[in-house]
C-alpha cells in the first residue's frame, strides 16, 4: 500500500513523504490514526500547504523555546505543597504542577511533555528540573518545594 503521510511518523518518515507500508499497517494503523492519506493529487497538494503552515508553526514555536530558554536557564522557583511534619508531600511535585509553577511565575505556557523528571517529587527540598524545549534546547533551573504554611 502507498499513503502520504500527513505527520512525521518514527522509524517511517516526516510529513509529506510518500511511503510504501503493508496492507494491513496502513489500513489498521496509520490511516485509522490520520497518521496517512491516499496518494492522490488533491491529497498531495494539501500535504504541501499543510506542511508549509508546520514549519512556520516550528519556527515560531523554536524562536519561543529559545528565548524562554534563555530566561528560565538557572532560574529559581518555589511552589508550596502541603506536606507532613517529617518534609513529606502529601501529593506530589508533576509535570503538570512544574508547568503551572513556571507559567505563574515567567509566564511561558510550557507543555508537559517537555519536563524531564524521572518520578514526581515527594519531599521538601531543592531539585534541579530539566526542560527539553522544542529544537533539541535542554534547560535546567532550580526548584524550591516549601512546605505550606497554616
Amino acid at each position: 500500500m502507498i499513503l502520504l503521510l500527513k505527520e512525521p511518523v518514527s522509524g517511517l518518515g516526516d510529513m509529506g513523504d510518500v511511503v510504501e507500508v503493508s496492507d494491513g499497517y496502513g489500513r489498521n494503523y496509520l490511516l485509522p490514526q490520520r497518521l496517512a492519506v491516499a496518494n492522490t493529487p488533491e491529497n498531495r497538494t494539501s500535504i504541501e500547504t499543510l506542511k508549509l503552515v508546520y514549519i512556520q508553526r516550528e519556527a515560531e514555536r523554536t524562536r519561543l523555546a529559545e528565548h524562554a530558554a534563555k530566561d528560565l536557564q538557572r532560574a529559581l522557583l518555589q511552589v508550596h505543597m502541603k506536606a507532613q511534619e517529617d518534609g513529606t508531600l502529601y501529593g506530589s511535585v508533576n509535570q503538570a504542577v512544574v508547568c503551572q509553577v513556571v507559567e505563574e511565575a515567567k509566564g511561558y505556557k510550557l507543555e508537559e511533555r517537555w519536563i524531564v523528571m524521572a518520578e514526581p517529587i515527594k519531599k521538601i527540598g531543592d531539585y534541579d528540573v530539566t526542560v527539553r524545549l522544542p529544537g533539541d534546547m535542554d534547560c535546567t533551573f532550580k526548584l524550591t518545594v516549601l512546605p505550606e504554611s497554616a
